[in-house]
């Protein structure tokens, strides 16, 4: 897996303190930062999902490893 690229995400939300800061009620992106905002954040959701699915298959696994199946045939009762 390639490394995700956050710094676009992690540069929206310093702008966003900014603003907090100076209580300031516009960001303004330009178009290349929000084309860069939503890769970014389309890589995290994407990887996050892959994630999701690699714990719920070793959560199955776990769960069909600590199961135990155990057959009973009865066997035979022999007369001595």
């Amino acid at each position: 897996m390639s490394k995700i690229q956050t710094q676009p995400i992690e540069d929206f939300i310093a702008r966003v303190r900014m603003l907090r800061n100076k209580r300031d009620p516009n960001l303004n992106l330009t178009a290349r930062e929000a084309e860069q905002l939503a890769d970014s954040l389309s890589q995290v959701m994407t990887r996050l999902v892959t994630i999701q699915e690699e714990i719920i298959n070793a959560l199955k696994t776990a769960q069909q490893s600590a199961t135990v199946d155990i057959e009973m045939d009865g066997g035979e009762f022999n007369k001595k």
